[in-house]
């Protein structure tokens, strides 16, 4: 006999499994029955239905939002970190909306790590930018960006909210060379798992990057925090 957490669990997967067919109508604009209603529908406790429901999650099923409840996950963007194909283009390319939103930006010292991939001296700054990305309306990816400022002067004055990759290929002639990419299973904390409506210590996969121009001078490094149901690695074989 199943336990009632994994007998709720299975149910859900089976109308989300229609839903996401076309073929049932359980969830309304893909969205689920509250905690209250089924804990009501199975008779059962609130904790008994949120484990459930994070066993759901943990799978990249659903997803919650804050303050609005737990919705069906749409289909994963698909990544090749190393294409260097930009945020906005990837998402059109797989008829997905994205947009950005631009939570800080300031000129700083900046982290050793950073300082030290950059390759920057003693009395050079760099220009931290903070920003929120989402995919038809769902958090899906919180980036903090460091570019020398010497670099990239009078950044600030310019539209933030868009692709960075174009604004400096055409703006500071920019081309990229190659890149570094540290891909691994992390959690996320605080700032950055509220802005993904997720709670402390939930699983991410967390990229740092380096890139680089000319003769392999280092000009960006980021760290990105990707929510794991929303995205799916392909990296093709070189």
């Amino acid at each position: 006999m199943l336990s009632a957490n994994i007998e709720i669990r299975d149910y859900l997967a089976n109308l989300i499994a229609e839903y996401n067919a076309g073929n049932g109508g359980h969830f309304t604009a893909g969205r689920l029955p509250s905690e209250r209603e089924l804990v009501e529908q199975f008779s059962s406790t609130r904790i008994t239905v949120r484990d459930a429901l994070t066993k759901l999650e943990a799978e990249g099923l659903i997803y919650r939002s804050n303050r609005r409840g737990w919705f069906v996950a749409p289909s994963r963007l698909v990544y090749d970190p190393s294409s260097r194909v930009n945020f906005y283009l990837l998402a059109a390319q797989q008829n997905k909306t994205p947009a950005t939103q631009l939570i800080s930006q300031r000129c700083i010292k900046g982290p050793a790590e950073t300082r030290e991939a950059l390759g920057l001296v003693a009395k050079e700054k760099v220009i931290e930018l903070v920003r929120l990305r989402s995919l038809n309306g769902r958090p899906v990816l919180f980036e903090t960006i460091y570019l020398p400022e010497q670099r990239f002067p009078k950044l600030n004055k310019a539209r933030l909210e868009g692709s960075l990759t174009v604004l400096m290929e055409e703006e500071y002639a920019v081309q990229i060379c190659h890149e570094d990419n540290r891909i691994r299973v992390s959690a996320v904390y605080d700032q950055v798992a509220e802005s993904l409506s997720l709670i402390n210590g939930a699983p991410c996969l967390e990229v740092t990057r380096i890139r680089y121009e000319g003769d392999r001078k280092a000009f960006e490094f980021d760290k990105e925090y990707w929510v794991h149901s929303a995205i799916e690695l392909s990296i093709p074989s070189k």
